[in-house]
């Protein structure tokens, strides 16, 4: 017993030390390569905003780079704004393995561009409704982490970006405009079938958590798709000094292409899905790391400040200040890079038992072991994290019945193994999900 419980000891040593970092961040550009009559080649010019952006890239280097108001149209004065961006702000001074995701033509487009070194793109998914008229596209982009052992384990797991720009504006209008397009939203993950690792990305320009916008992301009809707010910042942030260093809008007190107002609204966020702050599935939040760049808190309701500025060197604070009326906001994710166990691992055991059980499990995990001759087992749940939850001695007749209480047990995922005299006789995961 004690040459098992070392193997399985390594085995989730392993998991925990076969780890990486997956940066994340969301920007709203500001009209980047958009010519309007207030955001003109002079005031709003690509290249200077190229520049700019590149000192922020350089600085936080993002693995996921979430965007909104980024020119869709394929119209003067760049043709092809997204490869302009990639290639004269990310993929410069020695850096090439950022990637671009395709978006179908629009008037302001949402979109990602990512780290090839750590991700490949599965899927794009544009979500097109229309509201009053007017056509309008959320971008759906599924993601899955590039292992250096994928070739041979053929194993992975998903992360789903849903990168969204609500209707902006305070009056009852855009309000329910707002309230149509997350439920919109929500939804799409709904016709998934199933909870997994999802992020909501965007500018939602909503005013108050109470907005029913907000409210249905984050208590949905269907609990299984809530969002969480990883910085756990929710109440009453608009112009409200307590909520200064999460204010995203705006950088400027006032400007022709900027908006005015100083900073004094939460308009910008990353929301987590129960799996991806549960850690359910792979992709973890890690805890505190959730931040608005830039913002240091010194100057609520004013200008960002540039000159000392406590939270990004200067010359980040300018280039953030000249790019965009927003502040990006980050989080960074742990990734496991073995994924699991090898394909084939169970194969391995001799499955000397039949064994049913409910996953995921809330209150209780109840499990069904079939045998075929009397035996005694040890049946145990383990944490990912190697702690030993339970443990009992049991003995088998032809079936045995168990009901294991769990509801204490911390949401995430957990391992049921079951062994006998001869060794593991069965050995599976399963999450617990309250």
């Amino acid at each position: 017993m004690k040459y098992k419980l070392t193997f399985f000891a390594l085995f989730i040593v392993n998991l925990l030390f076969s780890q990486d970092t997956i940066k994340v961040m969301q920007y709203n550009l500001l009209y980047y390569g958009k010519q309007t009559d207030f955001c003109t080649t002079t005031n709003n010019n690509v290249d200077k905003k190229n520049g700019y952006l590149k000192t922020i890239i350089q600085h936080i280097k993002p693995d996921i780079f979430s965007v909104n108001e980024l020119d869709g149209d394929s119209e003067y004065p760049i043709i092809d704004d997204a490869s302009y961006l990639l290639d004269n702000a990310l993929n410069v001074d020695g850096v090439s393995y950022y990637r671009k995701a395709d978006f179908p033509k629009v008037y302001l487009a949402n979109t990602i561009f990512y780290n090839s070194n750590k991700l490949r793109l599965k899927e794009s998914i544009p979500k097109q409704f229309t509201y009053g008229g007017v056509d309008k596209i959320f971008n759906v982009y599924k993601l899955y982490y590039n292992a250096e052992d994928l070739a041979m384990t053929e194993d992975t797991a998903f992360i789903y970006c849903l990168v969204a720009h609500l209707k902006a504006g305070s009056y009852p209008e855009n309000q329910t405009q707002r309230d149509y397009e997350t439920n919109y939203i929500m939804d799409y993950f709904e016709s998934i079938g199933e909870a997994g690792n999802f992020l909501i990305l965007g500018d939602f320009n909503v005013y108050s958590p109470t907005e029913s916008a907000f409210q249905n992301l984050i208590n949905p009809d269907n609990s299984l798709y809530t969002f969480y707010d990883p910085a756990d910042q929710i109440g009453e942030w608009s112009r409200n000094y307590d909520y200064r260093y999460y204010h995203t809008q705006s950088t400027h007190e006032s400007g022709e292409c900027y908006s005015g107002g100083g900073m004094d609204d939460r308009f910008d966020f990353i929301l987590a899905s129960n799996y991806v702050m549960s850690g359910i599935d792979h992709f973890e939040y890690i805890t505190d790391s959730y931040k608005t760049i830039g913002q240091d808190g010194s100057n609520y309701n004013g200008s960002l400040n540039t000159s000392t500025n406590t939270s990004v060197p200067t010359n980040v604070a300018q280039a953030l200040y000249n790019m965009s009326d927003h502040l990006p906001v980050y989080l960074e994710l742990k990734v496991d890079q073995n994924r699991g166990e090898p394909l084939g691992f169970f194969d391995n055991i001799k499955e000397a038992v039949d064994v049913i059980y409910n996953n995921p499990a809330s209150e209780n995990l109840n499990v069904v072991i079939k045998g075929t001759t009397l035996e005694e087992l040890d049946v145990e749940i383990i944490s990912i994290t190697g702690v030993t939850k339970f443990k009992e001695k049991i003995s088998v007749n032809i079936q045995q019945e168990m009901n294991i209480p769990v509801s204490k047990f911390s949401n995430g995922m957990y391992l049921l193994n079951i062994y006998n005299n001869q060794g593991v006789v069965h050995s599976s995961k399963f999450v617990i999900k309250k």
